[in-house]
């Protein structure tokens, strides 16, 4: 059995302290920069470096994010801040941008790169390319299930969350909020749209359809440290110190237990934020939270609300008994009601209280408990009958007391263990210290005394006060397991000589720990060539899942072929592939483009676990024994074509993907993103950019509908603002995929990029009509000159620039 490394997330200095005493191994957080949390308070560069400093001393590593997409213009800066970084000793960087690595391989090799979650490597291809470039840690997708984690094989260590906020969406796979709200996800921004309510189209209930419960690994510590998991990760840098206390504490009692084999139970993680939990795609198991705020324990449910009173049938499991000073939540339906206890609530049995005797019972681990509470006054917004209502407790005050313990005075982190040697040369008291750290590493210094032992006028200072003032820790975090005094105790010198030795010996040990860390920075000077490209000639790519548009488009270079589900509901189920289907869709459509004059490609699912791609490798394997292979687009890092979901944002990411014949560049990069890009670029003609479709906003693991009736929902997700989202299901059976309401069209910018240098362009069409693939001769009279937008929304009703 290995136990993990327990990763804590720090948003400010308190949250640091919080973080150590509490029995973090490592914490990660972010700059004021780079970071995928750009609201949080997050940390100067001296504050990192102070914050650095602190937790080598205390045994624990510090991670920094840089988990954003880096954009051409922001490369000079971001690796000279990474040099900072490496200066000041962190222990390793997050990585989103497959560029960045690049930059730091070439730059800064000795960095060590931890590949974010944001990158969504949920492979084994996606895994080997990873290490392929010294990437050290891999912290996989949430959406990864135990039993494909440990098919993985790998020499790096493997991350996951094991608790905090789920996303619905892939991290990095979001851009809702990017093209919804202005606010990518993507670049620390994210709005969270998904918090809000929708409806689903033949539904009328609103709900929270992209608001999943958090993630609760806790039960399941025992599995994950059977598993090759290195390092567990709390999710939180924007939560309160009391979360982080609370459930940073409790997973470090637990993984401790696990030591002995233990098993550990906690009510008290119930206690601080969370919106319900589930232990979400790791068991395959996942809900929709109830609210968008916290939710709490759930502890009972109302059975008799009067005027003035509240009784609650309690749970048997629970031992969490409310007091006066608690929160409670009251949720009936899509209404609830808070309140405070403001007196000493009554704890009596089922059977008293039917008896209309509300008789105390002293002994709380009786079954049938009913807690009665005095009423708060409902007001109109939350005036509903409470009766048959869960019953939820959302605080706790003995809470607060353990969490200013913690704060104050905990201690959970691992000491390093010092033996300290006295002894005196020519009078002069000398102190050696060899402190040995938590990786094993030692340091050895030691000091000499600037004022002399002499003989005693009355009493010298015997060898036990030596060691007792010798003992003494300062507030530092050594264990002093072993003091050597080479002394006979017959001299003597001022007790405050022999303090000033210990202080300074504790200072230098200090210093002696940063410099073990630290490095020399070196300024670093990016060089890149500018370029002006001009073609005479522009290529227009299509994507389609329609075999009729093959039979009639015509003028585009490539067709971008994705096998449509043959049951495009929303209803997700276990990976199972019609390979048949599959065979006969692939073959249909080369027959189809045998005379054509554009490139068949097979585009792969953007989203693909091991399980899909061993189905989609067998399908080729079919194809190729009827002589009917085809180049593929994925974003497996194996591919000749490479989609917009690999999120290039920079020329460093090109320089990364040498394999890849043509790439589809990011689509929340702006106008002057595009021209930094193609400005900077050695090979433009490996560029493409989607001008034209629906973006893919989503793509999610977790259902839409549980236990809703589902037979007259039709796929479309419905904002506030009744914009409605299509929704698609992926031929993988396991992820469903929201497109944008409108289109991304660049026809008024089109002649622009052609003119700095780009070439190659591209239109969705997945899940249009039969006659979209015409929207390719409206672009190719734009390129001559006669922009036609009445033409274009035939095709096209809305449509929009986006962040261009």
């Amino acid at each position: 059995m290995r136990i993990p490394e327990l990763l804590a997330p720090v948003g400010s200095m308190d949250h640091l302290k919080v973080a150590i005493n509490a029995g973090a191994s490592s914490v990660y957080l972010s700059g004021k920069n780079y970071g995928a949390r750009k609201f949080a308070e997050n940390f100067s560069l001296n504050e990192i470096r102070e914050a650095v400093n602190i937790a080598h001393m205390h045994n624990v590593k510090v991670y920094v994010t840089v988990n954003v997409l880096i954009k051409e213009r922001e490369l000079q800066n971001v690796i000279n801040y990474l040099s900072k970084l490496y200066a000041i000793g962190v222990d390793a960087v997050l990585v989103q941008d497959i560029g960045l690595i690049e930059l730091i391989n070439e730059y800064l090799p000795e960095l060590k790169i931890h590949a974010s979650t944001q990158m969504t490597l949920e492979n084994q291809l996606k895994l080997d390319y990873i290490e392929s470039k010294g990437v050290k840690r891999v912290v996989l997708p949430r959406e990864m299930r135990k039993e494909e984690i440990q098919n993985l094989k790998t020499n790096m260590e493997l991350e996951i969350f094991a608790h905090g906020a789920l996303c619905y969406s892939y991290s990095g796979q979001c851009l809702m909020s990017s093209f919804k709200g202005g606010r990518s996800g993507n670049r620390g921004t994210c709005a969270q749209p998904c918090r809000q309510k929708y409806k689903i189209k033949g539904i009328k209930k609103q709900d929270y359809y992209l608001s999943p419960c958090d993630l609760n690994l806790f039960d399941k510590l025992k599995e994950i440290s059977e598993l090759n998991i290195s390092c567990i990760k709390i999710e939180g840098r924007m939560r309160s110190k009391e979360y982080l206390a609370i459930i940073v504490s409790n997973y470090r009692k637990a993984l401790n237990k696990l030591k002995s084999g233990k098993a550990t139970k906690s009510e008290e993680i119930n206690l601080v934020f969370n919106r319900g939990f589930s232990q979400g795609q790791f068991a395959n198991t996942s809900k929709r939270s109830i609210r968008p705020g916290h939710v709490g324990l759930k502890i009972g449910r109302v059975i008799k609300s009067s005027k003035n009173q509240i009784a609650i049938r309690l749970n048997d499991s629970i031992s969490t008994i409310p007091k006066k000073g608690d929160g409670l939540l009251i949720v009936k339906n899509d209404r609830d009601y808070g309140m405070e206890i403001s007196q000493n609530p009554i704890i009596t049995t089922l059977n008293h209280f039917n008896k209309g005797k509300n008789k105390p019972v002293k002994d709380l681990t009786r079954e049938n408990k009913v807690l009665i509470v005095k009423k708060v006054r409902q007001n109109k917004k939350n005036n509903f009958n409470l009766n048959e209502s869960e019953v939820y407790l959302t605080k706790r005050n003995s809470l607060t007391k353990k969490v200013k313990e913690i704060e104050n005075n905990g201690a959970s982190y691992v000491k390093s263990k010092l033996i300290l040697t006295f002894s005196l040369k020519n009078k002069y008291p000398r102190l050696k210290g060899r402190l040995t750290l938590a990786n094993r590493k030692t340091i050895e210094t030691e000091v000499v005394g600037d004022t002399p032992f002499e003989k005693p006028l009355k009493k010298s200072v015997d060898v036990e006060t030596v060691k007792k003032q010798l003992s003494k820790i300062d507030n530092y975090p050594y264990e002093i397991t072993q003091i050597n005094i080479n002394y006979d105790g017959t001299l003597f010198i001022p007790i405050s000589k022999l303090n000033e030795l210990r202080r300074n010996l504790f200072e230098k040990l200090e210093t002696e720990v940063i410099n073990l860390y630290s490095h020399e920075y070196k300024k670093i000077t990016l060089t890149s060539a500018e370029n002006v490209h001009k073609f005479d000639e522009v290529n227009f790519s299509f994507y389609t899942n329609n075999l009729n548009h093959l039979n009639d488009i015509s003028g585009v270079k490539r067709v971008y072929l994705e096998i449509p589900h043959p049951d495009d509901s929303m209803v997700l189920e276990e990976a199972n592939y019609n390979i048949n289907y599959m065979v006969n869709f692939i073959k249909n459509a080369i027959e189809i483009s045998y005379d054509k004059d554009y490139e068949l490609i097979w585009k792969w699912p953007d989203i693909a676990h091991d399980k899909v791609i061993k189905a989609l490798n067998k399908v080729r394997g079919i194809l190729n024994k009827m002589n009917c292979s085809l180049p593929i687009m994925s974003a497996n890092f194996n591919a000749e074509y490479g989609p917009y979901s690999m999120n290039i944002a920079n020329n460093y990411s090109i320089k990364s993907l040498k394999n890849y014949r043509i790439i589809t560049l990011s689509v929340e990069l702006n106008k002057n993103d595009y021209e930094d890009i193609i400005r900077c670029c050695q090979n433009p003609d490996k560029l493409e950019m989607l001008v034209q479709g629906s973006v893919e906003l989503m793509k999610t693991r977790y259902p839409l509908l549980y236990d809703e009736e589902t037979e007259n929902c039709e796929n479309y997700l419905i904002d506030r603002h009744d914009n409605h989202y299509p929704i698609h299901k992926s031929i993988s059976n396991e992820e469903l995929i929201i497109f944008n309401d409108r289109e991304l069209s660049f026809l008024n910018e089109i002649n622009h990029l052609k003119n700095i240098g780009f070439c190659n362009f591209s239109i969705d069409g997945r899940f249009k009509g039969d006659d979209y693939y015409k929207i390719v001769d409206v672009y190719k009279d734009a390129i001559s000159g006669n922009i036609d937008k009445k033409e274009l929304e035939k095709y096209s009703p809305k449509n929009t620039v986006a962040n261009f």
